[in-house]
């Protein structure tokens, strides 16, 4: 059996959520040899954020059979990797897998500390990545930017499992500059916007690929509801000890970033555009201010409090201090817009939405979940500070300021001697007035 491979079972199922069973890792060598892996690994780490529309792999190494010089490992081979848990009858949880495929892109931390072993890591990512790397386009487009994204995809990258949103109203047209695929739809997704929020595209573990609005990920269901207590209800080993382990938050920890000095100079609570319409000789001011706009939240409260002040201003005044400047061509087309055009009417209200949606951060650890994934949406509640002899009295509440709704931004994955999952989650303000 693996190192990294770690199960505990009571008849049909594990009796914890951070089990897990590596069914299958196999490696493809360039001569076409298929190789079973799983011996020689001693740990998985899987990244998935909302940032990035790729997933990263690294797979730590311990080679004792010279596995490295046989295969004639050079990169680009590829790796599939098959990992499953079966939950106790009556949980919460459906029987679980991950059935991924990647590609190795970088050999790293090779070390030799004896002559028996040496030891090194597998940087994998996935394919598309690679098709991104071999191709440019070069060509005209017309369409909504979702229609173009989803091209892209179908395309250009050839991505088998995606979802994209078409819901992007405005027609655009123009040409791509000598770009490469994934690039050319970040190029795209500067004026990507629904009802003033932006667009992601990014990858997950259970969906794939996704291209989707803030407002669509707010508009999501709750996940689930962690809990940070310091007490156990039930057995282990029992249907309730699992759901129990499943919710509870391991750790907390948080940079807060509630500061600000950068959210004045970013425009998250006011800011100016400027336009110049080229074909018209035009030139127009827009202004934004958080409090006079209808803003799609995750949160109740404000990013802040109505009793700040700067030079005597409210933070909802200062207007000068980010300034965004587009050009328009009202004439470039008789029937479509061109790229700028979509971002004319929305891209104050996105970007502040953007900007506040970092305001308050946390990096949870839980135990392993196959169904949680970046794009999520979770609750989180926490008890006040205080004694363990204390928390479970009734006098003691939940803290209103930590706890609530949160949007899952960015998830590792760690399989070694456990399953497990450092979390890290977003909202644009807390439950509570006064921020």
């Amino acid at each position: 059996m693996s190192e990294a491979t770690q199960t505990s079972s009571i008849g049909e199922g594990n009796i914890t959520p951070s089990s897990y069973e590596i069914k299958e890792l196999i490696f493809f060598s360039n001569a076409g040899k298929e190789v079973d892996i799983k011996n020689a690994l001693q740990k998985i780490e899987i990244t998935e954020d909302i940032n990035h529309p790729f997933l990263e792999c690294v797979l730590s190494i311990i080679d004792a059979a010279n596995f490295y010089e046989e295969q004639k490992v050079s990169g680009n081979e590829k790796v599939t990797i098959l990992i499953k848990r079966t939950p106790l009858d009556g949980t919460n949880e459906k029987v679980s897998e991950f059935n991924l495929t990647f590609f190795i892109a970088e050999v790293f931390n090779f070390m030799r500390n004896s002559p028996g072993k040496q030891f090194y890591k597998f940087r994998l990512v996935s394919e598309h990545l690679y098709s991104n790397q071999a191709k440019v386009l070069q060509r005209s487009f017309q369409g909504s930017i979702g229609k173009l994204v989803k091209d892209i995809c179908d395309k250009d990258l050839k991505v088998k499992n995606c979802t994209i949103n078409t819901d992007t109203k405005d027609i655009i047209k123009g040409v791509y500059p000598t770009i490469r695929p994934i690039q050319a739809i970040n190029w795209l997704l500067k004026n990507a916007f629904d009802n003033g929020t932006p667009y992601y595209f990014y990858e997950t573990l259970k969906d794939g690929l996704q291209f989707n609005s803030l407002e669509n990920l707010y508009e999501k269901d709750v996940y689930e509801e962690y809990e940070f207590i310091p007490y156990f209800e039930h057995d282990t080993g029992t249907t309730g000890s699992y759901n129990e382990i499943r919710k509870r938050i391991r750790s907390f920890a948080s940079d807060f970033n509630m500061g600000k000095l950068n959210d004045v100079g970013a425009g998250a609570y006011a800011s100016t555009l400027h336009t110049l319409d080229l074909a018209k000789k035009s030139y127009k001011k827009t202004f934004y201010n958080y409090d006079s706009q209808s803003l799609k939240k995750i949160g109740k409260g404000k990013p802040f409090s109505d009793n700040q002040k700067v030079l005597d201003r409210s933070l909802v005044d200062l207007k000068e201090g980010k300034n965004y400047f587009i050009s328009l061509n009202s004439d470039a087309f008789d029937s479509h817009k061109n790229y700028h055009a979509p971002a004319f009417t929305t891209i104050l209200k996105s970007e502040a939405q953007l900007q506040t949606l970092g305001y308050n951060t946390h990096s949870i650890n839980l135990s392993g979940d196959f169904g949680l994934s970046v794009g999520s949406k979770i609750k989180i509640s926490t008890i006040k500070s205080t004694t363990i002899e204390d928390a479970g009295t009734p006098t003691v509440m939940l803290d209103k300021h930590m706890g609530g709704t949160y949007l899952v931004t960015r998830v590792n994955h760690l399989f070694q001697d456990e399953y497990n999952m450092t979390v890290t989650i977003q909202r644009d303000s807390v439950e509570t007035k006064d921020a």
